[in-house]
């Protein structure tokens, strides 16, 4: 069994205590320490060597990209062979507000893991402006609930229900550049002042609801596949670590 099946299977065993910290921040230390116990290091953007720093860069755009649905492999370690290019993690690899929380890399493969977190009677997480990701692993913590759960993306969304809804954002981001350059176009030909600068904008959120589907699974915690759910986590690391 890896090391990270291990971290899995233990954060199962003390979810309580897991989901008893008093805030995201909290939550994501605390599982910083299930890794380092289990034989992961930590390396910081700060103290990464050029090598590392390069591949960051490199896989930056498949990571960010919301299209993107590919299991990234450690091609540092299975080339280069250094020991110290598998089993570590990077904590907010790309910035605070970027997914994902954690990319853990294994001798063969690099995880992205998502770190969600509430503090009030929420049963599912909080999406904003991403939606879950093929080959990328979510845990749920609830501090209310005193609940932990964790589940792989495209076990709770199929790829041609998630390109629907990017393709929907698409249309919209032309729709919105049309309108403005129109709306520029009026400024400058005096058709409209804009004295105060009043605008909008659209901000994309996504989020889950019964709008489409009267009988959508929104409880993480009493889904009913939920176990499912956990163990092709489980048989998913194992399989690729």
């Amino acid at each position: 069994m890896s090391n990270l099946e291990i971290v899995f299977k233990e954060i199962s065993k003390n979810k309580i205590k897991l989901a008893a910290s008093p805030n995201g921040a909290t939550f994501e230390e605390n599982f910083k320490q299930y890794l380092r116990k289990y034989g992961f290091n930590e390396i910081s953007k700060n103290t990464m060597d050029d090598e590392l720093k390069l591949f960051l860069t490199k896989i930056k755009k498949d990571i960010l990209n919301k299209d993107d649905t590919m299991l990234l492999s450690n091609s540092l370690y299975k080339r280069a062979l250094r020991k110290d290019f598998a089993d570590f993690y990077i904590w907010q690899p790309y910035g605070s507000q970027e997914f994902p929380d954690f990319l853990v890399f294994s001798q063969n493969s690099v995880f992205a893991i998502e770190a969600k977190f509430s503090k009030e009677k929420q049963s599912k997480p909080m999406w904003n402006s991403n939606i879950p990701k093929k080959n990328s692993i979510y845990i749920f913590a609830n501090h209310e609930f005193l609940d932990l759960t964790y589940f792989l993306g495209h076990d709770v969304i199929s790829e041609d229900e998630r390109a629907k809804l990017l393709a929907l954002w698409e249309q919209t981001d032309k729709e919105y550049t049309k309108w403005a350059d129109d709306f520029n176009k009026k400024i400058k030909d005096g058709a409209i002042t804009n004295d105060y600068g009043f605008t909008t904008y659209i901000r994309r959120a996504y989020g889950q609801g019964k709008k489409h589907n009267k009988n959508a699974i929104l409880d993480f915690f009493k889904n009913k596949n939920r176990a499912d759910l956990e163990n092709n986590v489980i048989s998913f690391i194992g399989l690729h670590s």
